[in-house]
């Protein structure tokens, strides 16, 4: 990834707060109003209960950015990006899911880490809808935490423990 490219969602998640605000004030009659602003969700997700060589390091960052004065589809992205903070070169992919504020689903990706090493990141950039909430699947088996590469070693069920950050609010899968 070019290092233009990667100050550019840099850049675009750090204003992703002002731009949210700028959102919700901007709205006209004619369109569906944006959420309110939401603060930062904090999350640990830890593998199956079965796991007891848990690794740490992988974390998350979810940032939905919402455009004003833009139709809601061309107004809205999400920046995933995964840091490797832990001493294990990991890999793996999840699916996020994100709802509405009826908490009807919206949006689904697959969100594939890559490989990274120690200190390494990651970061993808999607379109959406505008949503309230999210959720990371942990039904998923073919994928975290029921499948993951820790140092080039395929490992099911995934020892790898995540740290989430998110702008959406985080909840539990119904």
């Amino acid at each position: 990834m070019s290092k233009t490219y990667t100050a550019a969602l840099s850049a675009i998640a750090l204003l992703a707060g002002s731009w949210t605000a700028q959102a919700a004030s901007s709205s006209s009659g004619k369109d569906k109003p944006s959420p309110p602003s939401i603060a930062v969700q904090r999350v640990s997700l830890q593998p199956l209960p079965a796991i007891t060589d848990r690794i740490g390091g992988l974390r998350i960052l979810i940032t939905q950015v919402n455009f004003p004065g833009v139709s809601e589809r061309s107004a809205c992205r999400i920046v995933i990006r995964a840091i490797n903070e832990g001493r294990e070169t990991v890999a793996a992919h999840t699916l996020v899911h994100t709802f509405d504020t009826d908490k009807d689903e919206l949006n689904t990706w697959m969100v594939p880490t890559g490989t990274l090493a120690p200190g390494q990141t990651s970061e993808r950039l999607y379109s959406c809808k505008i949503a309230q909430y999210m959720v990371l699947d942990r039904d998923n088996m073919t994928g975290w935490p029921g499948r993951c590469t820790i140092n080039g070693e395929e490992r099911s069920p995934c020892p790898l423990s995540l740290s989430l950050e998110a702008n959406l609010n985080v909840i539990a899968k119904d």
